[in-house]
């Protein structure tokens, strides 16, 4: 019996499923499935023959079945909503992630759509107290609020894309998870500075895209070694990344970036090694040659 739960627990959701078919045994088996990816491909949804509104009632009820027969033990949550549009009952999502996130949880992912839903919903933090998080090692959020209480003090990679969350709630995550080796942000609009803990000894690296109020990015991490980031030079301050070895830099709004980066990089980055470079035009019409 244990060689087959292994081994349907090796199996994706929708052929562990599939098997579940076949025998009473297989059935209580699949579970248990310790790896739970729901999604519109995942649960067989067409968007293109059905409405909106009944794709949505549809996922909701097949989504609320699997999760309240599961027997817990769950490794990696991933519920990707991201192609329905419609308002989804946060009632329901908040009771699937209660069943999902328990101590051994090791990733959770969460995907809500474009629309009043990424405003509206906001990730109930409380699932991660009393020990709840302390397994997780990878979180993944896109378009909701994160109001983060704790810390999380086996993460190791952090990615918030439209992620409503202010300086002040980020840094306390981070100073209070000091596993954390990556964080990604994408579109978080309320952080004004960001700032790296010098507790973080793992921390190597960083990306940051499309954070339009975003002025400056304070390191005081020792390994940060890489870096990803669009803008201005300006936000990378001198004496916070002296160990630098990588950088990766995008412009989307045809600034100086070529310039700035002969003229600025050798002074805050003295010690850089590999130098990546995309810009969308420079002012005056030519590249300035590094």
């Amino acid at each position: 019996m244990d060689i087959w739960h292994h081994i349907l627990s090796l199996l994706p959701l929708a052929d562990a499923a599939r098997a579940g078919c076949v025998s009473q045994t297989f059935r209580s088996s699949w579970r248990s499935h310790p790896n739970l990816t729901l999604s519109m491909e995942t649960l067989r949804l067409d968007g293109d023959t059905c409405r909106e509104d009944k794709l949505a009632r549809v996922f909701t009820k097949r989504v609320n079945r699997i999760m309240r027969k599961h027997s817990g033990g769950v490794k990696t949550f991933n519920l990707s909503y991201n192609y329905l549009r419609s308002f989804l009952d946060t009632s329901y999502l908040n009771r699937w992630l209660e069943i999902a996130v328990t101590t051994g949880i090791e990733e959770v992912k969460l995907s809500m759509p474009l629309g009043r839903t990424a405003v509206r919903y906001k990730f109930p933090c409380p699932v991660l107290s009393n020990g709840s998080g302390n397994s997780i090692r990878h979180l993944h959020l896109s378009r909701c609020a994160f109001h983060p209480t704790v810390g999380l003090r086996c993460l190791t990679r952090l990615f918030l894309l439209e992620v409503h969350i202010t300086r002040d709630e980020l840094g306390h995550l981070l100073s209070n998870s000091l596993a954390m080796e990556e964080l990604c942000l994408n579109s978080c609009h309320k952080i004004i500075r960001l700032k790296i803990s010098c507790l973080l000894h793992r921390f190597s690296c960083l990306s940051v895209f499309h954070c339009k109020s975003l002025e400056v990015i304070e390191n005081r991490a020792p390994n940060l070694c890489f870096v990803r980031i669009d803008g201005a030079v300006e936000k990378l301050p001198v004496g916070d990344l002296l160990q630098m070895k990588r950088l990766h830099m995008l412009d989307y709004y045809e600034s100086d970036l070529v310039h700035d980066a002969r003229s600025k990089l050798p002074f805050i980055m003295p010690n850089l090694e590999t130098l990546n470079l995309s810009s969308a035009g420079e002012i005056g019409g030519l590249f300035p040659i590094l």
